[in-house]
């Protein structure tokens, strides 16, 4: 969890959980910003003066409490414009205890947008259910010792871009190295919407070119948490093929049955099995007992229960 602040803002009377140090810098980046970045309907802020950067953990605890007490709050990622490097490395020169703020997504010097998402319950659910299926299907083809999982590792792009996924994982061999891209990458979003989803895949594959000794990200999975609507869209993208995803699938609410916690039948899955190739994962060919990574309807019902349950305050 992100620190305590030293100095705890008073609450603002428009938004009963929202600070009014936080509230007043949304209110003075208006809405011209988030409609630049394409981020309409976001609160973008000014990133903090470099000696005032401590700003920043204040806002992860006003936002991470505000998720804790609201499952529905609709932003789950502190945003900034105007940032730098330097901003970046002051930043992480004042994070003495090893609290980053969140994940991070940087897109370098010359944009200066810089996310980082402070992670919601539905959010690590939904990714690390999905991650532990994949991790499953590869332990069943007896290649436990043939991949390595990256995790929220950040990676350098090109300039100064930087990125950290959700979930991903390295074939080994040939990857092994701490700059090694992962071939698989599993990026989740709550309150970002499937186009900005859609810009992390295009970080990716962007940053990542084929004939860079590092390798590059095959496959991007989104996965897009609707918590107003109960529903979830998972895509699978191919570098190969950035114009529109392979397959995607969507889980939502039985329309003749209640809501439930606990019951997948009560989930209607559309667009399944998701079929991930192994030759894209692990780069060559099929062999022996090896197969293509096949995610059912079942699981996807499964993770849709789970993935609620985790979004419900008792």
């Amino acid at each position: 969890m992100p620190r305590s602040p030293s100095r705890r803002p008073p609450l603002s009377p428009s938004h009963p959980r929202r600070s009014s140090r936080l509230a007043a810098q949304s209110s003075s980046a208006a809405s011209d910003p988030a409609e630049r970045f394409g981020l309409t309907g976001l609160t973008v802020l000014p990133i903090p003066n470099i000696n005032d950067i401590t700003i920043v953990f204040e806002h992860a605890q006003e936002l991470y409490t505000r998720l804790e007490q609201d499952t529905l709050t609709p932003q789950d990622t502190l945003i900034y414009y105007n940032a730098t490097t330097s901003h970046l490395d002051a930043l992480r020169s004042a994070d003495t205890d090893g609290q980053y703020p969140g994940r991070i997504t940087f897109f370098g010097d010359e944009i200066g947008l810089v996310f980082f998402r402070v992670l919601k319950p539905t959010h690590e659910t939904a990714h690390l259910l999905l991650f532990r299926k994949i991790e499953h299907m590869i332990f069943q083809m007896g290649l436990a010792d043939n991949y390595i999982p990256t995790g929220s590792a950040e990676y350098k792009g090109t300039g100064t871009k930087k990125k950290q996924g959700d979930s991903g994982l390295l074939p080994r061999p040939p990857r092994w190295a701490a700059n090694h891209y992962p071939t698989l990458v599993i990026e989740a979003g709550n309150s970002e919407s499937l186009p900005r989803l859609h810009k992390d895949k295009d970080w990716w594959f962007n940053n990542s070119p084929p004939n860079l000794p590092q390798g590059d990200v095959r496959v991007v999975l989104l996965i897009k948490v609707y918590p107003q609507t109960k529903r979830i869209i998972v895509e699978q993208w191919h570098c190969s093929l950035r114009q529109s995803p392979s397959t995607t699938v969507i889980i939502k609410q039985h329309p003749r049955k209640p809501f439930s916690l606990h019951d997948s039948s009560h989930w209607v899955v559309e667009g399944a099995p998701m079929v991930i190739p192994f030759q894209e994962v692990f780069l060559r060919p099929k062999q022996g007992q090896d197969t293509d990574i096949i995610l059912t309807n079942e699981f996807f019902a499964d993770m849709a229960v789970k993935c609620w349950e985790r979004d419900t305050v008792v």
